[in-house]
Order: structure tokens, then sequence, then C-alpha cells
């Protein structure tokens, strides 16, 4: 079973992987992250990504028919890259997030999100 550093630089082999967290969206604190952030420091997004994840989640446009509460991914598509966000685990115990930093060159969202799925897995099974 792989550690969460493991998780980390596996997310980090994607291509065009950027940097790399693992946040606690109900607090805003990173649990682990690689690579490089936005602002530079991967670790002063978590913060950011937390408000976005708060906002989405409370928020009854997002609810799923039969099944509330239940968002697998965020996708922000800005001028410095693409933005994806991995819920880790399933239903209202689910604090964790995956963040990923993509370059909208050379990353591929479709890919990248498949390998989140199976990262995202093996963090719960951690």
């Amino acid at each position: 079973m792989p550690d969460i550093e493991d998780c980390l630089h596996q997310v980090m082999a994607i291509r065009g992987a950027l940097g790399a967290s693992l946040i606690d969206f109900t607090n805003g604190l990173t649990v682990g992250a690689i690579g490089r952030g936005p602002g530079g420091d991967p670790h002063t997004s978590a913060g950011g990504t937390a408000d976005l994840v708060t906002a989405t989640v409370h928020s009854g446009a997002f609810a799923g028919q039969g099944r509330p509460g239940h968002i697998e991914d965020i996708i922000v598509t800005a001028g410095n890259g693409y933005h994806l966000v991995h819920f880790v685990g399933t239903g209202y115990g689910a604090r964790w997030v995956l963040y990923v930093w993509l370059d909208r060159m050379l990353g591929n969202l479709a890919i990248t999100q498949r390998a989140l799925r199976s990262i995202a897995t093996a963090i719960v099974a951690a």
C-alpha cells in the first residue's frame, strides 16, 4: 500500500503536472504537497482550494439527484493552467481532496481525472 508521499509522487508523474497537494478542505490544512503551486508554494493554495470546495459542496446547484453531496471533481480552467480537485472517498465523511495544477499545453484532463481516481483509491486504502 502506498503512503501519501508515494501517492503525491504518482500525481506528479502525470504528464503536465506542475504541483499537487492533499488537502483537508474542512480546515484548509495541507496534508502533503509536492512540486509548486500557482503562487510558488503549494501550501499557500490550500486555503483557496478549501474555500472553493466548501462553496461547491454547500451549493444546492451541485447536489446530485438521488445522491446529495456527491461531487467527484472540480475543474477550473485558468490562464495559468488547469486546476483539478478530486474528492478522496465519498459521502459526507470525506474530508480530503487531491489538488493538481496542470500545464494547459502538456496536460490532458481526461487522463489526469482517471489517474486521480486511481490514486485516491490507493489513499483511501492506505
